[in-house]
């Protein structure tokens, strides 16, 4: 008889150790499918995106990407069970609707200066009269919201082809900066000649991974690591790279 507790015993043991090891991946990604939230943009889903998959293969599970046209978009996914894990900025994830991993990767915001028009500085930039064109609802609409006290903000929609919309802007005399993070700044100060990008970053915006608020510890502690590895193994950096992204860095902290 004893023989037969201790086996039940050793069974239960055992059963409960699998089962620690296999909880989280079952938390996180249930039915053995990731459904993954980014904003449809390069320097957000489009470097998110194979970072989903590292996370996915971690987990042993089929990616879903769930993408949003807009910030505003994303914001409004919280709490509403579209996704099982997010990638975007820290910024956009309401604390009290998810529970947020250390950064993957930062990124600049930046001013694209209009043909002719001079500021050698960020601090340059809000004066009396000058207009500043920016992505209605980005984290760089955020910050200038937050920030500018003398100039004129002008919002425009995000779009596929925000980068010319930028550029167009600035070249039809309706804004005289556009600041904007640096995948769309770059490419719109690329596509209008004689614009120039003003020196420095108004601010950064810091991209994290978050669970919808109230998963285990456990599942949080297996996203963290996940992020950690794809930072150590390349994978960040890979994805910036092969977007050809300036002012985007892996987060060091």
């Amino acid at each position: 008889m004893s023989r037969v507790f201790l086996s039940i015993a050793l069974f239960a043991s055992m059963s409960s150790i699998a089962f620690g090891q296999t909880a989280p991946a079952s938390e996180i990604a249930p039915g053995g499918k990731l459904r993954v939230g980014m904003i449809a943009i390069t320097v957000l889903g489009g470097v998110a995106e194979p970072i989903a998959h590292f996370i996915g293969q971690k987990l042993g599970a089929t990616v879903e990407p769930v993408m949003y046209a807009n910030p505003e978009a994303y914001l409004q996914s919280f709490g509403k069970d579209e996704w099982d894990i997010a990638i975007g900025p820290r910024v956009l994830a309401p604390i009290d609707k998810a529970d947020s991993t250390p950064d993957l990767w930062v990124i600049s915001l930046v001013y694209v200066a209009a043909p002719g028009k001079q500021f050698p500085d960020i601090a340059s930039v809000d004066k009396e009269g000058v207009k500043i064109g920016t992505i209605r609802g980005a984290p760089s609409d955020r910050v200038l919201t937050r920030e500018i006290k003398a100039a004129e903000i002008v919002r425009i929609a995000l779009s596929p082809t925000i980068a010319a919309d930028a550029a167009e802007l600035l070249r039809s005399g309706k804004a005289d900066v556009f600041g904007a993070d640096s995948g769309v700044g770059y490419p719109a100060a690329e596509a209008l000649p004689g614009a120039t990008i003003v020196p420095g970053a108004f601010a950064m915006v810091r991209v994290a991974a978050a669970l919808p608020r109230g998963r285990s510890a456990a599942a949080q502690a297996s996203v963290a690591t996940f992020v950690d590895e794809a930072k150590r193994a390349g994978v960040v950096q890979n994805a910036i790279d092969a977007k050809g992204l300036k002012g985007v860095d892996v987060a060091t902290r």
